[in-house]
């Protein structure tokens, strides 16, 4: 068992480390299409999260400081309301880059079309959410 799992871990480490690295700039292929696109998306992700973390202290912070306000009490919880919003973009942003991939079926451009998609849906949230209060681009 022990020797398996060596030997698993072994061949991991070589592909990892045979990988290649594509040029971004001027992808060639599909496959390094789809790699710089794999790229861009995760990096998109990435920075969605921070901007939604950002946002959601912001709303938190707002709910709390001014629900006790006279004539607030009843203000609807911003902070559960992001969080709905961004579950709700979550699935449709999935479910759309599903139908883009679906688009392509059987084609080498499948691929490319479903990480394009979720790429640039991710920007797209992501320039929302940097908007909202609490984001880099908020202007009230």
């Amino acid at each position: 068992m022990i020797k398996r799992t060596l030997l698993l871990a072994n061949v991991v480490a070589l592909n990892a480390q045979a990988a290649p690295v594509p040029n971004c700039r001027d992808p060639m292929s599909n496959a390094e299409m789809k790699m710089c696109a794999e790229q861009d998306w995760k990096k998109a992700e990435a920075e969605l999260d921070a901007a939604y973390g950002k946002a959601l202290a912001e709303a938190r912070e707002t709910y709390r400081s001014t629900r006790n306000m006279p004539g607030q009490q009843n203000m609807p919880d911003s902070e559960a309301m992001l969080r709905d919003a961004q579950r709700a973009w979550v699935t449709f942003r999935n479910a759309n880059c599903k139908y883009q991939y679906q688009i392509y079926w059987g084609g080498s451009h499948a691929g490319l079309a479903y990480l394009r998609c979720m790429a640039d849906t991710t920007k797209a949230r992501l320039k929302e959410l940097r908007q909202l209060p609490g984001g880099d681009e908020f202007e009230p």
